[in-house]
């Protein structure tokens, strides 16, 4: 059965969901002229004791209340990570989100464990994506990306805009 949670902030649904609402998205953004971006976000993994599903699940309900109600949050099954649609997100926007998101999950602590640290990557239909399938793979290989990089700080890498 779909699980769907619905909060006052951002919606978490489950994979299908996500991926439905992100292609319809995409296709009304084509039409009404409108901007929709992606986010993926990881745990950087060191010193976590936590598995990576309650990874994921913490860091969903973190990120749910700093986006809006028609924001979508999916998490991604086995990777302990997330993925945000930003409905009417523009790219020069989600500097500002992400450095949101990375402020507030810098402030929260598990038991026994260090900061919270997270590695993100985001694009932008249209401005660098032309379909929901590069939107998704933008944001993925942004955020494995940012994820190799060393150091023990959030980090995020952001897609650039593509040439007219």
């Amino acid at each position: 059965m779909t699980r769907w949670d619905f909060r006052p902030h951002g919606t978490i649904v489950d994979e299908e969901t996500f991926a439905c609402v992100t292609e319809l998205q995409t296709r009304q953004a084509a039409r009404l002229q409108y901007a929709v971006s992606m986010l993926t976000v990881f745990r950087h993994p060191d010193g976590a004791t936590v598995s990576g599903q309650e990874t994921a699940e913490r860091l969903a309900e973190m990120i749910s209340s700093l986006v809006r109600n028609t924001d979508v949050i999916q998490v991604i099954p086995g990777a302990g990570a997330v993925r945000v649609l930003l409905v009417g997100g523009e790219l020069e926007d989600l500097r500002t989100i992400v450095q949101r998101i990375i402020s507030e999950v810098s402030l929260y602590m598990f038991a026994g464990e260090g900061t919270f640290v997270v590695k993100i990557g985001g694009a932008c239909y249209p401005a660098t994506a032309g379909s929901s399938q590069e939107l998704l793979m933008q944001a993925d290989t942004l955020a494995e990306e940012a994820l190799r990089e060393q150091g023990e700080s959030s980090t995020f890498r952001l897609s650039e805009r593509s040439a007219p």
